[in-house]
C-alpha cells in the first residue's frame, strides 16, 4: 500500500455522504420500538461520539460506571478494568503504582495487542488522546478513580473515530463533574502491608449553572522486594469547573497533575537499589459542548505535558496538544451523521549526558510531528431493528503523508432481548518520536503500522434484566509493524513486522435482586508471535453481596498460558489469585473496609524476573459528607 498516493479526502467523504442520503431516499426510518430497547441497554458515547444504546453500536464495548469504581476500592482506574473487560490484561507489578521507562509496569493489553513501549492501546480522557509525546505510550499512574465518572472501553480497532494508537482498542475515561446542588464530598484513608498508604479526598459544588469538582490523591508504598528497592510515591490533583450557558451550550475547564517517584527494582538476577525515576505529568483542557435536537457535539482543546528524570542520566520534557471537534447531525429519523476534525502535535526533547555517540543520536534536539485528520461516521437504523455503521478517516501526517482508514459494521436486534453484531474496521499507529528520531534504530522513513479487526457478537438478556450474556469472536491481522533487525549493523527500524491474533470473549452478568450480583469474564486469544501480557486463557469472576450493613466483594482471577519472557525456551505461567473486600457501614455516612489480596499466597510472575507480592492486606475508613 502506498500511503502517499491515497485517494483525495473529498472523494472519500462524498462516498459516505452518498450512503447516508441514499438511505433517506429509500424511505427507511426508526420506529417507536427504539424506546423499548433503550430501557434495557446501557447508553454509551465511546465508539459513537454521541449517546446511543450499547446494543445499537457495532463495536464491542464495556462500560464501567461510577458505582463499580467505588465498590472496587482501587485508587487507580486500570486494575478495575481487568475485572470488567474481557480480553483486557494489565501488567500490575506493585502494591501501588506502575512506574515509567524500561522494565516498568502498567503495560495494557487488549486481545493480545500491546507494545513495548505500550503504544497500541489508546487511552483518552473525555475523548482527548493521552500519551507521552516522545514514546507515545500512556502514563498509567495518571488515571485516578476519584476523578472518573465512568470508563468506556472499545475492544478492537477504533481508529475511525479516535485516530492513532487505537489498534487493540480505546479506553475513554470520562471525568467527574458536580451533579447535585450544594457542597458534598468524600474522604478515604487506608493503611496496609509493606507500609502502603493511600489517601483520597474529593469535593463537589454546584450552584445554579456553575459547578466544580476537586480531588486530591496521595499514594505511598515501601515496596515488598527484599533484594531490591521498589518503593513508590505519587501525589495527584484534579480540578474541573463548568458553566451552563443555556439549555444548549456548556463550557468546562479541567486540570490534572501527578507527581511520582518510582524505584525500578530490576530482575531477581540483577536487582537494583538506586534506579530512581521521577516524573511529573500534567493535563489542561477546555471544552465547549452543544446539545440540540438536530445538532450536537463538542470542541475540545487539550495540552498534555511531562518532565522525567532518571538516575541513569536520562531526562526528557514532552508535550502532546491538539484540538478535537465533532458535530452529530440528526437529519432524518433513525440517522446520525458525525463529522469530525482532529489536530494533534506531539514531541519533546530528551537528554542523557551518560550516553556517548552513536547511542546519543537525536538527543538534545527538540522534535515534533503534527497530524490533521478528518472523519465521517454514519449510523442508520433500518426497519427499526437493523443498525448500520459506516465510517472513514482521512489522515494527513507531516512526516509520512496521507492515507485512508475505513470501518463497517452492523447490529441486528432479533427481538427485544437478542442482539447480533458484526464489524470490520481498520486501525493504525503513527510512528512516535523515538521511532523516527531518537537512538540508533530510529528511521525517518517509517510509515504507520496497520491492522484490520473483524468480529462477530451475540448478546442475550432477559426481560427482567436478571441475566445478560455476551459472546464475541474476533480475528485481528496487523502488518507494516515497526521492528528492529538485531542482525543489521547498525540496527535500523523498518516496517517489516506482522501478526495474527484470533480469539473468543464472553461475559455473564447475573443479578437476581438488588443486593446480589455476579459477573464472570473469560477471554481466549491465540497469538501468532511471541508477545508479553497476552495470556491464552484469562478468567475473572466477582460477586457483590450486600447483607444488612455488611458488603462482601470476593473475586478470582485465573491465568493460563502467560508468556513472561520473549525467549521461546521459557515456560508459560499459570496461576490463580483470590481477593476479598469486606465493607461494614458504621453510620449512614461512614464505613470501614478491609482488602485482602492474593489470599492463596500464590507465587507468580507477570514478567520474568519480577516476582509479584504474596498475601497482602489494606484496611481503612471512608467518610461521605
Amino acid at each position: 500500500m502506498n500511503m502517499r498516493n491515497s485517494r483525495p479526502i473529498v472523494r472519500n467523504i462524498g462516498i459516505l455522504l452518498g450512503f447516508a442520503f441514499g438511505i433517506q431516499w429509500n424511505g427507511f426510518g426508526q420506529s417507536n420500538s427504539d424506546s423499548l430497547s433503550l430501557q434495557l441497554d446501557q447508553v454509551v458515547v465511546t465508539g459513537t461520539r454521541f449517546e446511543r444504546s450499547q446494543n445499537k453500536v457495532a463495536s464491542s464495548i464495556s462500560v464501567i460506571h461510577r458505582k463499580d469504581l467505588e465498590q472496587s476500592g482501587q485508587i487507580n482506574v486500570l486494575p478495575i478494568l481487568e475485572r470488567h473487560v474481557p480480553g483486557f490484561f494489565l501488567n500490575n507489578r506493585s502494591l501501588a503504582g506502575f512506574g515509567v521507562g524500561p522494565n516498568s509496569g502498567g503495560n495494557i493489553s487488549l486481545r493480545g495487542i500491546s507494545g513495548s513501549p505500550n503504544n497500541r492501546v489508546l487511552v483518552l480522557i473525555d475523548g482527548q488522546p493521552q500519551y507521552m509525546g516522545i514514546f507515545a505510550h500512556p502514563i498509567a499512574d495518571a488515571y485516578h478513580a476519584s476523578d472518573v465518572e465512568r470508563v468506556e472501553v472499545v475492544r478492537g480497532a477504533s481508529s475511525v473515530l479516535y485516530g492513532s494508537n487505537a489498534m487493540g482498542g480505546a479506553i475513554n475515561i470520562i471525568t467527574r463533574e458536580a451533579q447535585k446542588e450544594g457542597t458534598y464530598g468524600n474522604i478515604s484513608l487506608n493503611y496496609g502491608s509493606f507500609g502502603t498508604v493511600n489517601a483520597t479526598g474529593n469535593l463537589g459544588y454546584r450552584k445554579d449553572k456553575f459547578h466544580t469538582m476537586v480531588a486530591v490523591n496521595r499514594s505511598h508504598t515501601n515496596g515488598f522486594r527484599q533484594d531490591a528497592e521498589d518503593g513508590f510515591d505519587n501525589t495527584a490533583a484534579y480540578v474541573k469547573m463548568g458553566y451552563d450557558l443555556n439549555d444548549i451550550f456548556t463550557f468546562s475547564a479541567d486540570f490534572q497533575l501527578a507527581d511520582a517517584v518510582y524505584f525500578q527494582p530490576g530482575t531477581t538476577e540483577t536487582p537494583l537499589m538506586e534506579d530512581k525515576r521521577e516524573y511529573l505529568r500534567g493535563r489542561a483542557a477546555l471544552s465547549f459542548r452543544n446539545q440540540g435536537k438536530k445538532i450536537s457535539g463538542s470542541v475540545l482543546f487539550y495540552h498534555n505535558f511531562g518532565d522525567h528524570q532518571f538516575a541513569t542520566g536520562f531526562e526528557s520534557t514532552d508535550q502532546n496538544q491538539g484540538i478535537t471537534a465533532y458535530q452529530n447531525i440528526h437529519l432524518i429519523p433513525g440517522q446520525v451523521i458525525t463529522v469530525g476534525l482532529d489536530y494533534n502535535r506531539f514531541g519533546g526533547q530528551a537528554f542523557n549526558e551518560n550516553q556517548p555517540p552513536p547511542a546519543s543520536k537525536g538527543l538534545g534536539t527538540p522534535h515534533s510531528v503534527s497530524q490533521t485528520d478528518v472523519y465521517l461516521h454514519v449510523q442508520q437504523t433500518v426497519f427499526s431493528n437493523l443498525n448500520l455503521n459506516v465510517g472513514m478517516r482521512e489522515v494527513n501526517n507531516a512526516q509520512f503523508g496521507n492515507f485512508t482508514i475505513p470501518a463497517f459494521g452492523l447490529s441486528y436486534q432479533a427481538g427485544q432481548h437478542t442482539t447480533f453484531k458484526g464489524s470490520s474496521s481498520k486501525a493504525f499507529r503513527s510512528p512516535s518520536i523515538v521511532d523516527l528520531y531518537l537512538f540508533p534504530p530510529s528511521n525517518e522513513e517509517l510509515e504507520p503500522e496497520l491492522m484490520w479487526n473483524h468480529e462477530l457478537s451475540w448478546i442475550q438478556q432477559t426481560e427482567n434484566q436478571k441475566w445478560r450474556v455476551e459472546f464475541t469472536a474476533f480475528y485481528a491481522k496487523g502488518e507494516n509493524l515497526i521492528q528492529i533487525n538485531p542482525m543489521e549493523i547498525p540496527p535500523r527500524a523498518s516496517n517489516t513486522g506482522a501478526f495474527r491474533n484470533l480469539g473468543l470473549e464472553s461475559q455473564v452478568k447475573f443479578r437476581p435482586h438488588t443486593h446480589f450480583n455476579l459477573m464472570v469474564n473469560y477471554g481466549f486469544v491465540d497469538v501468532s508471535e511471541n508477545v508479553l501480557f497476552a495470556p491464552q486463557h484469562h478468567l475473572n469472576g466477582q460477586v457483590n453481596w450486600e447483607w444488612g450493613k455488611i458488603s462482601l466483594l470476593p473475586s478470582v482471577q485465573q491465568i493460563y498460558g502467560l508468556r513472561t519472557s520473549l525467549n521461546s525456551d521459557q515456560s508459560l505461567e499459570n496461576y490463580t489469585l483470590v481477593n476479598l473486600r469486606v465493607k461494614y457501614q458504621l453510620a449512614p455516612s461512614l464505613h470501614c473496609y478491609a482488602d485482602a489480596n492474593n489470599l492463596l499466597d500464590t507465587p507468580y510472575q507477570i514478567e520474568r524476573g519480577y516476582p509479584m507480592p504474596g498475601i497482602n492486606v489494606l484496611g481503612g475508613l471512608n467518610f461521605n459528607f
